[in-house]
This record gives structure tokens, sequence and C-alpha cells, in this order.
């Protein structure tokens, strides 16, 4: 599958202590910078009397988008150390947050360095990578007749049914890896020429096998 790319397989947390500060690293996959604000609101909302929240994200194939930062921290000792971090992994669409209650102990720069990047590190490897492929979305519509050998066949090519519609005929949105030539074939072949196909456009889905 060319065209596909690596991200978080899970959201994740975890915490660790570092000379008396604790730091709480979460990490998301992400669609859109959107979706990074809301999660940065949410985390500024648990954790209202942290000392900072840096984080950095990254977006689009090749990693178009950059973003980092430091929050009140020294430049250059959280928000790069951790998109280091991310960059390293090879992944795509991703958005990590370290969050930090300053315990009283100065860390100093590389100290700091060390933190934010075991704590991204530590994060990632809890959330797991997954590979995304672009997918072909679409319906199709076929008699009740041909529905029950349908069903098998999706399961066989390992269709994704998105929803079904029951009325005078049996409507089905589907995802599918198929070329979408080559699956509107099947289903001609299938219901003898009566199936009905269109095309809706592509979206990245988990390849999981």
């Amino acid at each position: 599958m060319a065209d596909t790319f690596w991200t978080i397989g899970n959201g994740a947390e975890i915490e660790i202590i570092i000379n008396r500060s604790r730091f709480i690293g979460r990490a998301f996959p992400i669609k859109d910078e959107v979706e990074v604000s809301l999660h940065l609101e949410d985390i500024r909302g648990k954790f209202p009397d942290a000392s900072h929240h840096c984080y950095a994200y990254v977006l689009g194939r090749g990693n178009s988008v950059q973003r980092f930062n430091d929050d009140g921290e020294p430049g250059g000792t959280a928000g790069m150390p951790i998109l280091k971090v991310i960059l390293s992994r090879e992944i795509e669409d991703a958005l990590v947050v370290v969050t930090r209650y300053f315990g009283g102990v100065k860390l100093g720069a590389p100290g700091l360095v060390r933190a934010y990047s075991r704590s991204a590190a530590q994060v990632l490897k809890e959330a797991g990578k997954v590979e995304m492929a672009l997918g072909n979305l679409g319906s199709f519509t076929i008699g009740y007749e041909f529905w029950g050998e349908m069903e098998y066949f999706l399961r066989q090519q390992g269709v994704h049914i998105r929803d079904i519609e029951y009325k005078e005929n049996v409507t089905v949105k589907v995802m599918t890896w198929l070329e979408w030539g080559n699956f509107t074939d099947m289903i001609a072949k299938l219901t003898n020429g009566t199936g009905l196909c269109e095309f809706s456009g592509q979206e990245y889905y988990p390849r999981i096998e």
C-alpha cells in the first residue's frame, strides 16, 4: 500500500518524578490544529495549577507542519526536545503534551531537556504506532436476494461496513482498500449487473490485518 503513514496507535498518559518535579506526558493522534487546541484546553482545565504545559505536534504528510511551545520554560529546553522525539519515531499527525509541576529543585537546561525528552519518549512508547492507509469511501445498493452472499464477500475482502439502510433495497456505506473500479466490478458480478455503486471520496483508516 503506497499511500500510507504511521501515527500514534492510541491516546496515552504517563507520569514520572524527576528531582521532585512531576512530569505528566500525554500523547494524541490528531487530524488538524483545531484538535490540538481542544486537547490543550482540556489539559489546562484538568491541571490548572501546573507550572508548565509544554508541547509539540506534527501534521500532514511528511510532517509539513511542525510546531512546539516551551510554555515558560527556558527556550529550547522543552518543546523542541519533545518535537525531536516525535520526529525520531517517524510518525505523523501526532501531539505530545508534557505537563510539569515544579518540585522546588531546579534541573538546569540540560536536565530539563532530558526530562522532557524522557517524558515524550515514554508516552509515545505507551501509545504505540499504527499504520494509516488511504481508503476509498462509497456506497452500493442491491436487492435483498443478493445480501447474504454480499455480506460474505465484504468480510472476505476486508471491506469495512460504515452503515446499512434497509428500505426497498439494501444500501450499504463502505470503506475499502480495493481500487474502487475493481470493487464496483465485483459488486456488478455478484448482482448480475443490478448493483448500483457511488464513490464518495477517500480517507485514511488504520491498517490492521
